[in-house]
């Protein structure tokens, strides 16, 4: 019996219209009746004359899935085999990919990407510690859940590292599966892979979202895998020139010819991620004034040893929770900077000996919250090379005015930025039951605007956005989308929000 819309599989699942093909797969829009509620249904026609391996391979994906628990994977359900189909059920994700996206959009911002390589990094260590390469990382295979995070999906042509396995056809070193354009070079040459695979592909989606196009493109899948072998790949900034020299860095390296080059483990991509995602004191003070680079963590003997990373751009973590700690920083360094240009103007000069360190609390400020020493100002701390000179906070002896002012002053923006990633967090924590996805997906869209303006220094827009989301949760309650208590949970957040928003637009 064929596959067709508005069959029904395993007793309950309602086959709606499909939603994308793959091979021999189809994936469609589906009903659960038994729950009442809407699923997609992945399906492979078993009597083709590769039936027994396109089988096997369907077993093996539904097997490694629903082996998988992380926030970043999408959920398996149940499978099943019927009349010939065999059938995976999965939460239904609205989308849209990361493959869309870019096709629609264009590449994200900058710490969007950082966001989405975060959250796919742990994705792919949860599934490499489960024994489960992957081996089609690819924006097709990225989609956007109703939180607006994103989730992996696809684990059909995965690899089971497992010895009692090891000599098992769907891991000869002579197939070749996967998408050319994401393939690492020992994939594009039918060798063995293992997770390191992974994160080359990584590499090849990050240089997607930032330049709009993967690494390497030709005319035909082979011409590409051999661009993958042998060519080098070009600096991302040579496309996007803002790009952080820390980011470009770390996609060269998942680029890496040899895997024992890359970094070894997607638990340290993320790490690496998550050390450049709180803000940097350059979104404080002039540009006269930033904060010295945190120490590195000496890496154990079987972890990657990369090129050295220094933070060039402030980002939002998705789940903050010292945002009060950079605000107390953040008076303390505008304080010193008032004690200093009060002085300068009364008499032109500092009223402090030039051999004499100033008597601020600006040593404070740029000690990072791990508690590393500030160096002192005769002896300035060592700096990885930088495209532009920098002078540390505590290096102010010799006045400098910065040429132009900010827009918009940085003490307001930032707690804008807090109250985002507060009000953001509130609305992941709500059960559909609390609060509607649909309304769910709608705010984190917002959200994510607003921060989007906030880069820009756009108040207007910022406020604008706030507004939107006040009457899009307002307008969910009286539809009852949006439960009672779900609303006393967003009442505070959403008004911390709003009051963030009133200063930056004053």
């Amino acid at each position: 019996m064929s596959t067709t819309q508005g069959r029904l599989l395993g007793g309950r699942y309602r086959l709606g219209a499909p939603l994308g093909r793959g091979g021999m797969a189809v994936v469609w829009r589906a009903e659960d009746e038994m729950l009442g509620r809407e699923v997609a249904v992945k399906t492979l026609d078993l009597t083709g004359p590769d039936s027994d391996n396109a089988g096997e391979r369907f077993r093996r994906e539904a097997r490694a899935t629903a082996m998988l628990n992380h926030p970043h994977i999408v959920t398996v359900y149940d499978t099943g085999v019927e009349d010939q189909t065999a059938f995976l059920v999965m939460e239904l994700l609205p989308g849209p990919t990361l493959g869309e996206e870019v096709r629609d959009s264009g590449p994200l911002p900058v710490d969007e990407v950082r966001t989405i390589g975060y959250e796919v990094a742990g994705a792919l260590q949860a599934a490499h510690d489960a024994g489960i390469v992957h081996r089609d990382i690819k924006p097709a295979n990225i989609s956007y859940a109703a939180d607006g995070t994103v989730k992996v999906l696809d684990f059909g042509i995965t690899q089971i590292v497992d010895e009692a396995l090891g000599h098992h056809q769907l891991t000869m070193t002579d197939t070749i599966v996967g998408t050319a354009e994401y393939l690492a070079p020992e994939q594009a040459t039918g060798q063995r892979v293992d997770a390191r695979a992974d994160l080359y592909a990584l590499g090849c989606v990050l240089t997607t979202l930032l330049t709009g196009k993967p690494p390497f493109t030709a005319n035909t899948p082979v011409a590409i895998l051999m661009k993958h072998a042998h060519d080098v790949p070009a600096d991302v900034r040579g496309a996007r020139p803002e790009t952080p020299a820390d980011l470009a860095a770390l996609v060269a390296a998942l680029l890496a010819k040899d895997p024992v080059d890359r970094p070894q483990s997607g638990r340290e991509v993320a790490d690496l991620l998550r050390s450049h995602r709180a803000p940097a004191l350059t979104e404080v003070l002039p540009a006269a004034a930033v904060a010295t680079p945190p120490t590195a963590v000496a890496p154990r003997p079987d972890e990657w040893q990369g090129p050295a990373y220094e933070t060039s751009e402030p980002v939002r973590e998705p789940r903050r929770s010292r945002a009060w700690l950079w605000l107390l920083l953040l008076g303390a360094a505008l304080a010193a900077a008032g004690i200093y240009l009060a002085l300068q103007d009364r008499d032109g000069t500092p009223d402090t000996p030039a051999n004499t360190p100033v008597d601020t609390p600006t040593s404070q400020v740029s000690q990072s919250p791990s508690d590393t020493p500030a160096p002192q100002p005769s002896t300035p701390a060592p700096r990885p090379s930088t495209p532009k000179s920098t002078t540390t906070v505590t290096e102010q002896t010799t006045p400098t005015t910065s040429p132009t002012a900010a827009s918009t002053p940085p003490d307001t923006a930032q707690p804008v930025t807090d109250a985002s990633a507060a009000l953001g967090d509130a609305v992941k924590s709500l059960s559909p039951d609390d609060l509607s996805p649909d309304v769910a997906k709608t705010v984190q869209a917002l959200l994510r605007d607003v921060d989007k303006d906030v880069r820009k220094g756009d108040a207007q827009g910022v406020r604008s956005k706030v507004d939107d989301i006040e009457s899009e949760l307002t307008k969910a309650a009286e539809e009852e989308k949006l439960s009672g208590p779900g609303r006393a949970q967003l009442d505070g957040p959403l008004a911390d929000l709003q009051d963030a928003a009133a200063a930056f637009t004053a």
